[in-house]
């Protein structure tokens, strides 16, 4: 058994100070206990004195088989299958180090992902690494968005048998691109990509064999849709139209009142790096009018008016299609939320609690709570007015053994 003895913690919904030990056995979090009281023989301590110990953070939108490199995504179609699973280990690993011990990854290459979560689960993976959920490749439209990754449909007859291929495979979610997307050349993110009636199979279809449905929406008109035809989540949830982003009255009420997850919610690139921004973020730009700095305060102002409607964001970084959206940077997305209005806690809920939630591990993950898996994290100091400690890992506990990150 280990103490893990901390100046600080955050159990997933609310901070605890005044100092806290968690105790933990084998792959559980055996006991939480305010102060340092004494704990008894046969039991290491470890002491993290001005520190604080959260849940491991829980990524619910990456893409592991894209390295993070200058248009990542474009490079993954030439990749050998050696390529691959090299490139999965170095994203995994640079997860792990951010502290991240959970990923949900929505967009592989032929089920790479979702192999590589296979043999997880049967433990013969070789390395130490986050704990994967995978959605295998997005359904997307013939040459839609990130259609070399082998998920395209065309017809209820191709949609039906690629949701059934998923639910054989035992996918944690199926992705559906309702949308354009901005890293796919051709692709227009002002458009949806499917009808109503084909969103609807997917998702009827998808629910028969007990599998949630994500959609990634940028246009508006893709948003509405998802909606309508049910669908468990939402990534981006830009609303894009030709004037610019837009969120009506009545679709801001029903996203609260659902309270569907909303991954993915980040910003546009900061001016700094837009020279690497893909293509069509640059046209979609363009067609605005607007620069880097309009479009983010843009986005900033739509983030808050929703969070403070109560729709629920979730940690979701994207990671691995961009530089800027690097595996590791959960972070960033964290920091904008909190720009946007949500207080730290709420920001940090959203890359732990909410984000189990969202992804079905509310019962074992994203909380400091006796009974859950020993996922944790330890970061130098405590928190204040940002997230700014999640930058500082300390210390990352995976299913109860301390990894080196």
């Amino acid at each position: 058994m280990i103490a893990l003895r901390c100046s600080a913690m955050f159990d997933g919904e609310r901070f605890v100070t005044g100092g806290v030990t968690v105790v933990v056995d084998g792959g559980v979090i055996a006991g939480v206990q305010a102060g340092h009281p004494d704990i008894g023989p046969n039991i290491e301590v470890v002491e993290y004195p001005d520190a604080t110990v959260l849940p491991g953070l829980i990524d619910t939108h990456v893409h592991l088989v894209a390295d993070g490199g200058r248009r990542a995504l474009d490079l993954v179609e030439g990749y050998t299958d050696d390529e691959v699973d090299a490139v999965m280990s170095r994203s995994l690993a640079a997860q792990l180090a951010a502290g991240v011990t959970t990923v949900r990854d929505l967009g592989d290459r032929r089920f790479a992902a979702v192999d590589r979560r296979d043999r997880q689960r049967s433990g013969s993976a070789t390395d130490v690494e986050p704990t994967i959920l995978a959605s295998g490749p997005p359904l997307t439209t013939p040459g839609g968005h990130c259609h070399y990754m082998g998920g395209e449909v065309g017809g209820p007859a191709q949609i039906e048998a690629a949701v059934a291929e998923r639910i054989e495979r035992r996918v944690d979610v199926v992705k559906v691109m309702a949308s354009g997307g901005m890293a796919t050349p051709g692709s227009d993110a002002m458009k949806p990509q499917f009808s109503l009636e084909e969103l609807r199979l997917i998702v009827e279809t998808s629910h028969a064999g007990g599998i949630p449905v994500t959609a990634h929406a940028h246009a508006l008109p893709a948003v509405e849709l998802a909606m309508q035809a049910g669908m468990d989540g939402l990534e981006h949830c830009s609303c894009l139209t030709p004037e610019g982003p837009v969120l009506p009255d009545e679709l801001l009420a029903t996203l609260s009142e659902r309270g569907i997850p909303i991954g993915a919610a980040l910003g546009p690139p900061s001016p700094e790096v837009y020279e690497d921004a893909p293509p069509n973020m640059k046209k979609v730009l363009a067609q605005l009018g607007l620069t880097p700095e309009q479009m983010i305060e843009m986005r900033r102002a739509m983030v808050g008016r929703m969070h403070a409607a109560g729709a629920r964001f979730v940690g979701g970084s994207d990671a691995g299609i961009e530089r800027h959206l690097a595996h590791g940077l959960m972070r960033s997305g964290l920091s904008f939320l909190v720009s946007a209005g949500a207080s730290v806690p709420e920001a940090l809920a959203a890359g732990t609690s909410l984000a189990a939630r969202a992804c079905g591990l509310a019962d074992r993950k994203g909380f400091v709570r006796v009974g859950f898996d020993a996922d944790l994290l330890v970061v130098d100091g405590e928190f204040g007015a940002d997230v700014d400690p999640l930058g500082r890992v300390r210390r990352v506990m995976l299913g109860g053994r301390f990894v080196d990150a």
